[in-house]
């Protein structure tokens, strides 16, 4: 599915996708069918997101309304955000940061408690708000994810002597095309 994604991108269509997702009014005025190009996208989107149920069922080889609960679609979309919107390598780190994540929640627990002197500590609810609070933080002080931050790590060694001090400082204004929205 990946190598498959990778191929759409490059492809027109997928560069119709980029082109919508950046401007619409700019891919209009490129001339992208805009209600094509996002009738197309939710079509596939829902094959894929279908064919990883399918795949989901017969892992989990039955299903009800306990089997895909809250914290999972938090967590799923946690994956996404974390690793950074739009890429596919932030899909892998945040798949990665999110699976490890209840591991070390565990193991710091029990730090915590055999620092405290007394046994595992026993919060209910602790993963949940620590999932939200993750997620909060990244939307506020990291919305591009950590393969955001990567690319601005890797843009500033590769620009080392002649970077600047704000060179990936937030942009505040938008677009004069986005302004006649």
């Amino acid at each position: 599915m990946t190598l498959g994604y990778i191929n759409l991108l490059r492809a027109p269509l997928g560069r119709s996708f980029i082109a919508v997702r950046d401007s619409e009014i700019s891919a209009q005025a490129l001339g992208i069918d805009i209600a094509r190009t996002k009738t197309i996208s939710f079509g596939i989107s829902c094959a894929l997101t279908g064919m990883a149920g399918a795949l989901m069922g017969l892992y989990a080889t039955a299903f009800n309304n306990e089997t895909f609960s809250l914290v999972i679609s938090i967590q799923l979309l946690m994956m996404i955000v974390i690793g950074g919107l739009g890429t596919i390598h932030g899909a892998f780190f945040g798949a990665a940061i999110v699976g490890f994540l209840p591991q070390f929640l565990s193991m710091s627990k029990d730090w915590i408690g055999t620092l405290t002197g007394g046994g595992s500590v026993a919060i209910p609810g602790l993963e949940a708000g620590i999932f939200g609070a993750i997620l909060m933080l990244f939307l506020l002080f990291e919305p591009m994810g950590i393969y955001g931050r990567w690319i601005k790590i890797r843009t500033f060694f590769e620009l080392f002597p002649f970077s600047r001090k704000d060179m990936f400082k937030r942009q505040k204004s938008y677009l004069k095309t986005e302004r006649l929205r």
